[in-house]
């Protein structure tokens, strides 16, 4: 199939949904510098200059496709964080459980998302655009931490650095909904609540004090 057919199987008004679709893909499976924009266009079936026409330049897709939903998910998580009315109600078993599978399920449920970013995260370079993303990605953690801190110190949780602690808990269980299935061959991968209980002990066993 040509280039000219591909792009007539894309509907009116679809291109941009078409071009994000295609760079999270391709993003996650190449790394930002590899996937080129006629790779992102051809799978989209548009034409390359689309990309520029709606997000301007190859890091401006890279904004929209992977990391504004992945911000957009965070700050919805923190909202839901900062509802300390239902928190305080929780044992400390019960919040931290929430807390993992609140995480889990959105990067279980964006995964495309997820890859793309630990594929941008591990390229490592160090030119302008990367670091302006490496500085809005690490953005992503502030609203929590606060929150975080405040309810180890009400817990008599351990508090060393809370947003260290925040940023290894979110690590581990964001590699562990992208990973793990990856790590499972001729058996059946554990459900979410086997997973989540796990990770929720061993957070607890992090947090508590040990003599």
């Amino acid at each position: 199939m040509t280039e000219t057919e591909k792009r007539t199987r894309a509907r009116r008004g679809t291109a941009p949904i078409l071009l994000l679709d295609a760079a999270r893909e391709l993003f996650a499976e190449q790394g930002y510098h590899a996937a080129t924009t006629r790779q992102i266009a051809e799978r989209a079936g548009v034409s390359e200059d689309l990309i520029f026409r709606y997000y301007g330049t190859k890091s401006g897709l890279l904004t929209e496709a992977v990391l504004r939903p992945l911000m957009e998910s965070v700050d919805d998580l923190a909202l839901q964080w900062a509802d300390v009315e239902t928190l305080h109600n929780r044992s400390d078993e019960e919040l931290i459980s929430w807390f993992t599978v609140s995480l889990f399920r959105l990067i279980e449920s964006n995964r495309t998302i997820g890859r793309a970013m630990a594929q941008i995260l591990t390229e490592g370079p160090n030119d302008p655009e990367f670091e302006e993303l490496r500085d809005k990605f690490s953005g992503l953690f502030e609203p929590l931490v606060a929150s975080i801190d405040e309810q180890l110190t009400a817990r008599g949780l351990r508090r060393t650095d809370p947003a260290l602690q925040l940023r290894m808990m979110m690590i581990q269980i964001a590699s562990v909904a992208l990973f793990l299935p990856s790590t499972y061959r001729d058996v059946e991968v554990p459900g979410r609540d086997a997973v989540v209980k796990e990770l929720t002990i061993a957070a607890l066993n992090g947090l508590r004090e040990h003599s």
